[in-house]
């Protein structure tokens, strides 16, 4: 639901185009060198797109298995370039108080092996995900909705200076 809302609230000139992911199989080092069709779409898409905004939500103090195991078949064979060098923004809605503090911190610390810029110049993550949307699926609290709008505004800025600080 959070992605719906940041696509619906993006402001002109950023783009956010969903990959699926969904239908991706578990990754297994031994079919890396064929992968399903859905990967390779995937990729094609990413590879078209100035950087991956992971929506994540937060299982157990970490990242969610089927959004890791995406990126393991966006990322092999070893040596693909899909990821490398990509920018990366993460966000994301949870049920906990914490929202998504920790995943996104797992998310933060893994990108680098992928020696990418990663977005911090606005924090966004949704606590109390059952109760932060209605039944339209869209944000309940103007709070949020100005996080949301804040977030992706920064992330807009940062994209536009080519991923660097602000001066």
């Amino acid at each position: 639901m959070l992605l719906e809302n940041l696509v619906e609230r993006a402001p002109e000139g950023l783009e956010i185009v969903e990959v699926a992911i969904r239908d991706f199989p578990f990754f297994s080092q031994d079919d890396e060198s064929d992968p399903p069709a859905d990967v390779v779409a995937a990729k094609a898409l990413i590879q078209t797109c100035d950087c991956v905004l992971l929506v994540s939500p937060e299982y157990d103090f970490g990242v969610p298995g089927f959004l890791k195991n995406a990126v393991d078949w966006l990322s092999r064979p070893f040596g693909d370039r899909t990821l490398v060098g990509r920018p990366m923004a993460v966000c994301g809605a949870s049920t906990g108080y914490m929202g998504t503090i920790r995943g996104q911190l797992h998310w933060r610390q893994s990108w680098y092996f992928f020696k990418a810029p990663v977005f911090s110049e606005a924090e966004l993550t949704v606590s109390f995900a059952a109760k932060a949307f209605d039944e339209e699926r869209r944000l309940t609290s103007e709070l949020y909705a100005t996080n949301v709008d804040h977030f992706l505004t920064a992330l807009n800025d940062w994209l536009v200076r080519g991923c660097t600080p602000p001066k």
